[in-house]
C-alpha cells in the first residue's frame, strides 16, 4: 500500500509538470483536465482516509481542510496551486506512511521468517514433513543447516551454531548443545540438530514478539492522544474562521471578492495543523522501530515517550540482576581429607539428581570424576538433599545445618547470599560447598548509568536482606529490600508511584503483578510468558545495557518533538500573520505550510538512526563442527 501511495505521488508531480507546461509554453485550453487529474490520483488516499474518518469517527480532520483547499484554489482559477498543494501533502503522507510501515514490516519480516513446515520423528524412527500447528509439545523435529527453527524446543541430539538476530537484535551467533534451548524464528548456521518441542505454538517468543509489535501501534502516546482530540477542535475553528474570512474583509478592508476568497483560500491551506499532527507520530513509531531492531519490544507508543521521565527504577534479583544461575563459588574440605576423592564422590552422587542444584554442581566436579565411584541406591532425603553409596561409603550432600562445621566462615557465606551445602561421609561433615547466584557483568555498570542520570535505583527482593544488600552494595545499588512477595512489591511500587514515574524490572511469575502495577512494566526476554504478557518493555536478549540506552532514545524523541511542534506552531503563526497582510501568495503559502510538514517527518524519521545503543558486531569462534553433527538423522529422513 506505501509502494502503490508513493506511485500515486510521483505520477501527480509528473501530470503537474505536464499541466503547468501547457498552461504557461502551449496555450492548449484543455490543461485543467490535467491538473484535475493530478488532484485525482494525489489526493486519492488522504482524500478517502479524511471521509472515512470523517463518517466513522464523526469528527473532521486535516485531510479535509486540504482538499477543501485544493478546490476552493481551483475554483478561483488556481489550478496549479491547488495541484501543487495536492501533491506536497501527498508527500508528506506518504513519508509519515513509511515512517508508521517500519513497524508493520517488523511484523510481516517476522511472520515471513517463521516456516510453516517442520521434519517431524516418527515413531517408526523416519521422518516426515508435516504443518508446524499439527506439533505437539515433546515431538522431535529435525532442523538442518540454513533452516528456521520452527518451534521452541531443545535440542536432544548434536551441537550447531544459532543466529538469533531476529529476535534478540545480536549478530553474533550463540554456540548450542544438548540440553539448551532454541527458540522459533531462529536460524541454524550449523549442524543438524534434533529438537524436542517444548512450548505450544501459540505460547512460543516468536508469536509474543509479533503481537507485541502489532500492540506497538494502537498505544499511542498521551502527545499523540492531546493531539488527536485537539485536531478535531481546531478544524472546525479553521473552518469558521475561513467562513467569516471569505466575506468580512470585503466589506471591512474593501477587498474585492476574488481577493477575498483568494486571502480565505490561503488562510485554509496555511492554518492547517498538517505539522503539528505530524510532529508526534512518525517520530515516535521511528523511535519504536530503532528499539526493536535493537532487541528492545516497546508495546507502545506511550511508554516510549515515558521512559525518559522515569524517577524510580526498581529491580528483581534473581534472574533481573543476576544471572539466575548458581556457580560454585567455594569447595573447601577438612583438614586431613582427601579433596580429590571427595570432589570424584560428589560428583558421582550429584550427576544422578535432577535438582537444579545438583545439576550446577555435577558439572561442576564433572572433571573430578574417577574410575570405581559410581552411586547406588540414590535417593532424595526431602528438604534436605541427597544421599547415596559411593566407593563403599554412605555419601551425602546435605543442606548446611546450625551448627560449628567451618564456622564463622559458613555464616558469612549464608549473609552474602550463598547456597551452602555440607558433604557428608559416613555420619562425618567432610567439605562444604557454596553456591551464589552472581550478578550479570553490565548490571554494575547499568546501575551506575542510572544513577548518573539522576534515578532512584531499589531492588526488591524475595531473597534474605543480607543476601540483597550484598549484591546491592557490589553493583552500586542505593536501596536494597529483601523478603518482599509480590504483595510487598506492588505496594512498594504504588508507594514510589506517589512521588513520581515507577519502572519495575523483572522476569518471573512472581514478578508479573509489579510489572503490571509499575508505570512501564519492563521484563526479561527469557521470563516467563505472564511477565512477558504483563510488560510494556521486553529485552529480548537480557540486556540491562539497554536500560540506560532507551532512556537516551526517549530523551532524544522528546527533543524531537519538542522541536516538531516550536516549528510547526511558529510557522503556523508566521503564515496566518502574512496573509492577514497580504505578504504571501497560495504557491507560498502552499510551500510554507506543507514544507514544514515534511520537515517535521523528516525530522522524526532521523530517530531511525541507531545512535544511542552501543552494538558491537562480537567476533566469534565457530566451534568444530564434525560429520556426525551433519549426518544425524539424515539417513533416516525421506521427502
Amino acid at each position: 500500500m506505501r509502494r502503490l501511495q508513493l506511485y500515486f505521488t510521483v505520477i501527480s508531480g509528473l501530470l503537474i509538470a505536464v499541466g503547468f507546461y501547457m498552461e504557461r509554453f502551449t496555450g492548449i485550453p484543455w490543461y485543467p483536465l490535467v491538473f484535475m487529474l493530478a488532484f485525482l490520483i494525489g489526493g486519492w488516499f488522504q482524500a478517502r482516509e479524511g471521509v472515512t474518518t470523517t463518517v466513522e469517527e464523526k469528527k473532521l480532520n486535516v485531510e479535509l481542510l486540504m482538499i477543501i483547499a485544493a478546490i476552493g484554489a481551483s475554483i478561483i482559477g488556481y489550478w496549479f496551486e491547488g495541484a501543487i498543494l495536492i501533491f506536497i501533502f501527498s508527500l508528506s503522507g506518504t513519508l509519515e506512511a513509511y515512517a508508521g510501515g517500519r513497524t508493520r514490516d517488523a511484523v510481516q519480516a517476522l511472520i515471513k521468517m517463521k516456516p510453516n513446515v517442520a521434519r517431524r520423528e516418527r515413531p517408526d524412527g523416519e521422518y516426515e514433513v508435516v504443518d508446524v500447528e499439527e506439533l505437539d509439545i515433546g515431538d522431535i523435529i529435525m532442523v538442518r543447516r540454513g533452516d528456521v527453527f520452527p518451534i521452541d524446543g531443545v535440542i536432544t541430539e548434536g551441537g550447531t551454531e544459532v543466529n538469533e538476530a531476529s529476535l534478540t537484535g545480536e549478530s553474533a551467533l550463540v554456540i548450542k548443545n544438548s540440553g539448551d534451548t532454541v527458540l522459533t524464528g531462529s536460524i541454524n548456521e550449523g549442524g543438524v540438530v534434533l529438537v524436542r518441542m517444548t512450548v505450544d505454538n501459540e505460547e512460543t517468543i516468536f508469536n509474543r514478539m509479533v503481537e507485541m509489535v502489532r500492540e506497538s501501534e494502537s498505544v499511542p502516546s498521551k502527545r499523540a492522544q492531546f493531539i488527536d482530540r485537539f485536531e478535531n477542535k481546531y478544524v472546525w475553528i479553521v473552518l469558521i474562521t475561513t467562513g467569516f474570512m471569505m466575506f468580512l474583509p470585503h466589506y471591512i478592508f474593501g477587498w474585492s471578492w476574488n481577493e477575498t476568497f483568494y486571502r480565505a483560500m490561503v488562510l485554509l491551506v496555511v492554518a492547517s495543523p498538517c505539522a503539528v499532527v505530524a510532529s508526534i507520530t512518525p517520530a515516535t513509531l521511528s523511535a519504536i522501530s530503532t528499539s526493536a531492531k535493537s532487541g528492545v519490544l516497546v508495546k507502545g507508543g506511550k511508554f516510549m515517550e515515558q521512559l525518559a521521565d522515569v524517577d524510580y527504577v526498581l529491580f528483581d534479583k534473581t534472574g533481573t540482576l543476576t544471572k539466575g544461575e548458581p556457580v560454585i563459588t567455594h569447595f573447601e574440605v577438612a583438614e586431613g581429607e582427601d579433596r580429590d576423592r571427595i570432589a570424584a564422590s560428589v560428583y558421582a552422587l550429584e550427576r544422578e539428581s535432577n535438582h537444579p542444584l545438583a545439576v550446577r554442581i555435577s558439572d561442576h566436579f564433572e572433571d573430578s570424576k574417577q574410575e570405581g565411584f559410581e552411586a547406588e541406591n540414590v535417593h532424595d532425603v526431602v528438604g534436605r538433599g541427597v544421599e547415596a553409596h559411593v566407593d563403599g561409603h554412605t555419601v551425602q550432600v546435605f543442606k548446611a545445618e546450625a551448627d560449628d562445621f567451618m564456622e564463622p566462615f559458613k555464616s558469612e557465606l549464608l549473609d552474602t547470599g550463598h547456597t551452602v551445602t555440607i558433604y557428608i561421609e559416613d555420619g562425618v561433615k567432610k567439605a562444604l560447598i557454596a553456591l551464589k547466584d552472581i550478578e550479570r557483568p553490565e548490571a554494575a555498570d547499568v546501575i551506575e548509568r542510572l544513577n548518573r542520570m539522576g534515578k532512584e535505583t531499589v531492588m526488591v527482593s524475595g531473597d534474605n536482606p543480607k543476601a540483597a544488600e550484598s549484591i546491592a552494595k557490589s553493583i552500586g545499588l542505593k536501596k536494597a529490600i529483601g523478603n518482599q512477595s509480590p504483595e510487598d512489591k506492588v505496594r512498594h511500587i504504588n508507594a514510589y508511584k506517589e512521588k513520581g514515574i515507577v519502572m519495575m524490572v523483572g522476569d518471573g511469575v512472581n514478578d508479573a503483578p509489579g510489572i503490571k502495577q509499575a508505570d512501564i512494566g519492563v521484563a526479561m526476554g527469557k521470563g516467563t510468558g505472564i511477565a512477558l504478557e504483563t510488560a510494556d518493555i521486553v529485552l529480548m536478549k537480557e540486556q540491562l545495557s539497554r536500560l540506560p540506552e532507551m532512556m537516551s532514545l526517549s530523551a532524544r524523541l522528546d527533543g524531537v518533538i519538542k522541536q516538531n511542534l516550536i516549528f510547526s506552531v511558529a510557522v503556523i503563526l508566521l503564515l496566518i500573520t502574512s496573509n492577514f497582510f497580504q505578504a504571501i501568495n497560495l504557491p507560498l503559502g502552499v510551500i510554507g505550510h506543507e514544507g514544514s510538514t515534511i520537515l517535521v517527518i523528516l525530522n522524526g524519521l532521523r530517530l531511525l538512526v541507531n545512535r544511542e545503543f552501543n552494538m558491537p558486531h562480537s567476533s566469534f569462534h565457530l566451534q568444530e563442527r564434525t560429520d556426525d553433527h551433519r549426518s544425524i538423522g539424515m539417513q533416516k529422513y525421506k521427502g
